[in-house]
């Protein structure tokens, strides 16, 4: 039984008449046929009783036509909602964010999502690297932007670089690293550590 078979006897269904269901279902009236009788061969039984022009349901007909209009129609709104999801009109999305791209990407992918997928809806997850990928190995999350340099390649992850980042150095006017005439290193910071921190 097939999905095809099912359209064809509700094209039946509605329209009492060989001739009229094959017009609307694309079909010549031989092939529609062939279709019905295979239908009733695979379950055994008579689905239509041929009045001279006019087709009627037999009362297991009946049952088949009711449970088929709903199979249809579930099979319908798959195809929508597949088409939906691959356009980006419908779904969710986990992101998980690393504390660096997400204090900086985090209200530029939410306001991206609502201009461009409004009806996608959006989870974002911040944690550190390591409880981002465990979640996205436990398949919690689809994905996660996170510092390269704080994950540990694996052979079940697909590392994808998408943009390289630069950072700054911010201190206090007069302070000794503005006297620096190049760019500050971390051995230029290292001095300076706070006493709690080793």
């Amino acid at each position: 039984m097939t999905l095809v078979q099912l359209k064809h006897l509700l094209a039946l269904a509605d329209t009492g008449s060989f001739s009229k269901a094959a017009q609307l279902v694309h079909l010549t009236q031989p092939a529609l046929s062939r279709s019905i009788r295979a239908l009733e061969a695979e379950l055994g039984m008579r689905l239509i009783d041929r009045l001279g022009r006019r087709a009627e349901p037999t009362p297991f007909g009946m049952e088949l036509i009711g449970r088929a209009r709903h199979l249809v129609f579930e099979a319908e709104e798959l195809r929508v909602r597949a088409r939906q999801l691959l356009r980006g009109e419908a779904g969710s999305i986990r992101i998980g964010l690393g504390s660096g791209p997400g204090a900086m990407l985090m209200t530029p992918l939410l306001l991206q999502m609502a201009k461009r997928h409004p009806r996608v809806r959006v989870e974002v997850a911040r944690a550190n690297t390591a409880l981002l990928v465990q979640s996205l190995r436990d398949r919690a999350l689809d994905a996660l932007v996170v510092d390269a340099r704080c994950l540990v390649p694996a052979p079940d992850l697909r590392l994808e670089m998408l943009q390289q980042m630069r950072g700054a150095f911010l201190c206090r006017r007069g302070h000794p690293l503005t006297r620096l005439r190049r760019g500050v290193t971390f051995e230029d910071l290292r001095p300076y550590r706070s006493p709690l921190r080793p």
